[in-house]
């Protein structure tokens, strides 16, 4: 089944210096599917020291479950949000774009 359009969780503001968690869920995708984050329309690499454009920013983020942790949150991070669900079935689903303002 392919997924359906995931629904991005984020967090209008955030304070810098803080924990702040992103979260996008899909309910309908079998397999399961995997996400992929985006940020001002760019794909974030999962480990952000490998890329020049996000080597400033501190997260973590889990393909399978979803989840883009900030820890700390730092100026940088302010942008706009969208994840994408993929599974082998059919073709990517992105969310809504959200904006998050550190």
């Amino acid at each position: 089944v392919p997924p359906s359009k995931p629904v991005a969780h984020v967090p209008t503001s955030a304070t810098i210096g803080s924990r702040a968690v992103l979260r996008c869920t899909e309910t309908d995708g079998s397999p399961p599917p995997t996400f992929r984050w985006y940020k001002d329309s760019m794909l974030m690499p999962t480990d952000p020291k490998t890329s020049l454009t996000f080597r400033n920013s501190s997260y973590t983020l889990n393909p399978t479950t979803g989840e883009l942790i900030f820890e700390p949150l730092s100026g940088f991070d302010t942008g706009d949000y969208y994840c994408e669900a993929t599974n082998n079935v059919g073709s990517p689903q992105k969310s809504n774009v959200m904006r998050m303002e550190a």
